[in-house]
């Protein structure tokens, strides 16, 4: 590999998400996509992209509805095929705000993605994300000259089936393998310390009520458009359940319920579902693993568009 294809190389998969958003949505634009998924994390890791035909994932690591909605609007403007929107989500979705983050690798996130994309930061200091930029990109950015744009939708051509690739597998991007023959008491303590994190959410109360009018906005765009609008709450297992303060729900539940129904996205709640083994479907407390997404793709691909 020589230096210039080194530095597209480099600046595709240090960009990754960012690339991922642009390329997919004018893929889906090109081969008439009918269905976008929007969300974080847990729709990333639970579904297999390739394996749900018309389908273009837009799911990234701590999205929050902010730029889910965002990124359903660019959608339905630049994709006039797409029939279905599909918000995947966790209880603490409704307390997520990604710009008011207090660590600067979940900030990090609309410096390399949003920001770029959007030329949007939401709630995040601006000085504090002009600071951030200059480090990530000194130069101002990768210039976009013909030779360098061929190369980054070339690799992206190369992997476009599937997010989850020989350079970036579900489990490379966990800290936990947690297959592994861990005790029982080891795996509560792991859960705990993951829905502790979580729990605190319930206080965010300002994000839950900015996100009550995100959400109903997403409702209504939807309904405008004509295309049908469904949640998804993904599921978790029995370690992480036992420990998440059923406050998330409630939130979650009354928040879904103040949408007037003609507008209200059908719910699809998967959260304590028995069809997920607790250990061999996970990838750790509340991420599907490669069997997991398997068995969560062929029910989403059940899912009515109307």
């Amino acid at each position: 590999m020589n230096r210039a294809h080194e530095a597209v190389h480099d600046e595709f998969f240090g960009n990754y998400d960012y690339y991922w958003l642009k390329y997919s949505i004018e893929r889906g634009a090109t081969e008439k996509a009918e269905r976008l998924l929007a969300g974080h994390s847990l729709s990333r890791f639970g579904v297999i992209d390739r394996d749900i035909p018309g389908l273009i994932n837009l799911s990234f690591f701590s999205q929050d509805y902010y730029y889910s909605f965002k990124i359903a609007e660019k959608a339905l403007k630049e994709i006039p095929s797409l029939k279905h929107v599909i918000l995947g989500t966790g209880y603490i979705s409704a307390y997520m705000d990604l710009s008011r983050a207090q660590s600067r690798n979940e900030l990090d996130r609309i410096v390399r993605v949003y920001g770029r994309y959007f030329n949007d930061i939401h709630n995040m200091d601006p000085s504090l994300y002009q600071s951030m930029r200059a480090a990530a990109f000194p130069d101002g950015g990768m210039p976009a000259d013909g030779i360098r744009e061929n190369g980054l939708r070339a690799i992206y051509d190369e992997i476009k089936e599937d997010y989850f690739c020989h350079e970036r597998s579900r489990q490379s991007l966990l800290d936990i393998l947690w297959n592994a023959p861990i005790p029982e008491a080891e795996r509560f303590r792991l859960a705990g310390k993951r829905t502790d994190y979580h729990n605190r959410l319930l206080s965010h109360r300002e994000s839950y009520t900015e996100n009550t009018g995100i959400l109903q906005r997403l409702a209504d765009l939807c309904k405008k458009k004509g295309v049908s609008l469904s949640m998804i709450v993904f599921p978790a297992n029995r370690y992480y359940r036992q420990t998440l303060d059923p406050g998330l729900k409630e939130g979650y539940m009354r928040q879904l319920g103040l949408i007037p129904v003609e507008a209200r996205p059908l719910l699809m709640d998967l959260f304590a579902s028995q069809a997920f083994d607790p250990v061999t479907d996970f990838a750790d407390t509340d991420h599907l693993n490669d069997c997991g997404a398997a068995k969560m793709t062929a029910m989403l691909k059940e899912l009515p568009d109307g």
